[in-house]
């Protein structure tokens, strides 16, 4: 059994609230309740508890009934996704029955998922203008049908006995922040929007005090994305997009509307939660898979700003497995250039007395051992001379030997073959081709990396 718990759990949830969520009360037939040996408690497409069914009662209302459990850790169930088990177009029972077993599938490769998609007509005027779209579509069905949004939102936010806001109405780009959502007896709802990408920090908290000076109720503000923050943004609540399907099929279950202002919310929800399993593809579920995604199964999105999207996701996933999994010096990055990911590591060094970032690089098969050199920062031609006779003479920061026996078939032989390659104003590398490298393959090349300046 599957229960969806959005609106009861939340991510600072004890084990108790948790099982709580989980097990009381749900319209539960007979037969069911028989046969059902698990449930999982979902939140945001995300199994958040998972239990063995001892027992069954009733609840205070008819027809509906609780249970009682012990939790399930041989499942290893808590933390996974199952956004793959999501009801198709709106379906949005939040009890889901899957009493001969959980369906085995492989998850959607990314070209079955792209040409869903590419059939959806919102998505495609969603491409080139993500972050717009989202916003632009969700004060429209905050004005054109409040009782179904206020059910999807309203509970992100308080009371107000201010009595400060005399209106419901939303407002876009108030102080350049996406959304604003106000009622008559509630605090402001602040959304700040991104779908793929996360704001920094600071941005956060300027946001914070732009709010902190407006009159009535503190504002509650959201953060909306496809994927979490590094950590909890003091003041900021997460909401991923795939909560949001959730709570939009919720809100419309058991509504029989089939006007047009409904259908359109029903297959907004329905590109939001495909839109999410192409995030999910992204996920590293092996050490052994290849850091870089399929391109030919990337060739299917129609949207290069999509397809440069999940690249960079892509790569900050392995860039979090590099920080798990290496040394616990130096530090990772994850960035795209020219439309390609790279992943890499760096550290402190000191060569010759001088103390510089030496790690390496990977990107579009090119695996580079590289120099960060501040002390010959600059973009004239005597900076990349003086740069290139530093490098000259230390060898030793470009010696590919120790990786030989670690990276997949490099070709052995190192470039550029007299000097070596710039990016200015400081960074200095030689490379070896070494395509297909999997995870695995990167991290053992950071130890092997690090143990060489060890040594």
């Amino acid at each position: 059994m599957i229960f969806v718990i959005n609106r009861e759990w939340s991510p600072d949830a004890n084990e108790r609230a948790t099982y709580d969520a989980t097990r009381m009360y749900w319209r539960v037939g007979a037969d069911t309740r028989q046969r059902a040996v698990y449930a999982l408690g979902v939140a945001g497409g995300v199994v958040r508890g998972a239990y063995r069914i001892q027992s069954w009662h009733s609840g205070d209302e008819e027809g509906r009934w609780g249970f009682d459990g012990v939790p399930a850790p041989e499942l290893g169930a808590v933390g996974t996704s199952v956004e793959r088990l999501a009801p198709p177009r709106g379906g949005a029972n939040p009890v889901r029955r899957y009493l001969d077993g959980i369906p085995t599938s492989d998850e959607k490769p990314v070209q079955v998922i792209a040409r869903e998609l590419n059939v959806e007509p919102l998505a495609r005027i969603m491409y080139g203008q993500r972050e717009l779209f989202h916003s632009n579509f969700l004060a429209w069905f905050f004005d054109a049908l409040p009782k179904l949004a206020d059910a999807v939102f309203r509970d992100l936010t308080t009371d107000d006995v201010t009595g400060f806001t005399k209106v419901r109405r939303v407002e876009r780009e108030r102080e350049n922040l996406d959304l604003v959502l106000h009622w008559p007896d509630a605090a402001p709802l602040v959304i700040e929007n991104k779908v793929f990408s996360l704001p920094e920090r600071a941005q956060l908290d300027e946001y914070r005090a732009k709010t902190g000076r407006w009159k009535g109720e503190p504002a509650h503000h959201i953060l909306l994305s496809m994927s979490p923050p590094h950590e909890p943004v003091e003041g900021w609540t997460y909401l991923s997009y795939q909560e949001l399907a959730e709570r939009i099929d919720l809100a419309l279950f058991d509504n029989e509307d089939s006007s047009y202002e409904v259908e359109t919310v029903r297959r907004y929800s329905r590109v939001v939660r495909l839109l999410s399993a192409l995030l999910d593809t992204t996920v590293v579920h092996s050490m052994e898979e290849s850091a870089w995604m399929d391109s030919s199964q990337l060739a299917e999105i129609d949207s290069t700003q999509t397809r440069t999207a999940l690249r960079k996701l892509r790569a900050r996933r392995v860039q979090a497995v590099l920080a798990g999994e290496g040394p616990a010096v130096g530090w990772t990055e994850a960035a795209i250039s020219h439309g390609q990911p790279l992943v890499g590591w760096r550290r402190h060094v000191r060569v010759g007395g001088i103390e510089i970032q030496a790690g390496w690089q990977y990107q579009e098969g090119q695996f580079r051992l590289c120099v960060v050199l501040p002390h010959l920062e600059g973009r004239s031609g005597e900076d990349r001379d003086a740069r290139e006779e530093f490098a000259t003479s230390h060898p030793e920061l470009f010696d590919f030997a120790p990786l030989y026996e670690v990276l997949a078939s490099p070709d052995g032989q190192v470039m550029p073959r007299e000097r070596f390659g710039h990016f200015a104003p400081s960074f200095v590398y030689r490379y070896v081709k070494a395509p297909d490298q999997t995870v695995q393959q990167l991290v053992a090349a950071t130890h092997a990396i690090n143990a060489a300046f060890e040594a």
